[in-house]
């Protein structure tokens, strides 16, 4: 399997080892904690300290390095749009200036450093949904999302949606093989046109399907809610785990307010 094809599998979710073992309530409450210290943060250097314990810790249990980058691309654009804006729109302290087309355009320090304070969020953010996602099946957090009274409706709503991404996604390739053996990506002019019709097919086969898992459903008892319930028990283990990931906590923590 290519890493491009890893993209969007949850190969990795369903690997043993020392991560995929921990509790699912133990993960979430890590990362949803860990969330607000990397937002509350005064310095950049808690986000950094967040971004590399969690990347670190997902090559270590045999994460590619490569996949990594590839889900944290779009994010690193997004933050170097929010970096260069800051840097150009925030602030009063002249850090250079750039001529560009008979205009000024003036970089300030402020905005360079909360630009990059920014930026670092959205990478520790980041890393730290990597952490999870890439580290729980999606059941067992859905799951557990229901121990931590999350609505009924969202968790019957994600389950559905997260099962048949991937269906749309097997539909997706076998079309767009059957157009690229009859050479419909042979240039730019058919290569728009046979994306439209993989558009258009796409939406009639995921109506048709949905209508035919609507009546699947109700063939098998379907009144309008999916009992989901978590069962796992809390053991010693997992209680042992989560004072080391409160003790990682307190950690980042003070790590921020120590440079601040």
């Amino acid at each position: 399997m290519s890493h491009k094809d890893k993209l969007f599998s949850d190969v990795f979710v369903h690997r043993e080892n020392l991560v995929t073992r921990i509790e699912a309530r133990t993960k979430i409450s890590f990362t949803v904690v860990a969330l607000v210290i990397n937002l509350l943060s005064p310095t950049i250097y808690t986000p950094i300290a967040i971004a590399l314990f969690c990347l670190a810790t997902l090559i270590a249990v045999g994460i590619p390095p490569k996949l990594l980058g590839l889900r944290l691309a779009m994010p690193l654009v997004m933050a170097g749009v929010v970096l260069i804006t800051q840097i150009f729109f925030y602030g009063t302290t002249t850090l250079f200036i750039l001529p560009v087309l008979g205009f000024n355009l003036v970089g300030y320090e402020e905005g360079l450093a909360r630009g990059l304070l920014i930026m670092y969020r959205v990478i520790g953010g980041v890393s730290l949904i990597l952490f999870l996602s890439m580290s729980t099946p999606m059941n067992k957090l859905l799951m557990a999302a229901t121990w931590f009274q999350a609505p009924k409706i969202f968790v019957e709503l994600a389950l559905l949606v997260y099962r048949y991404i991937f269906v749309l996604l097997e539909e997706i390739v076998t079309v767009k093989d059957a157009q690229r053996i009859r050479l419909g990506y042979h240039n730019w002019r058919q290569s728009m046109r046979s994306l439209g019709v993989l558009g258009g097919s796409l939406i009639l086969r995921t109506y048709d399907r949905a209508e035919r898992v609507f009546e699947a459903m109700i063939a098998r008892g379907y009144s309008g809610t999916v009992t989901v319930s978590y069962s796992e028990h809390f053991g010693r283990k997992d209680f042992i785990t989560a004072v080391c990931l409160s003790a990682i906590l307190v950690i980042l923590y003070l790590i921020g307010q120590w440079r601040a």
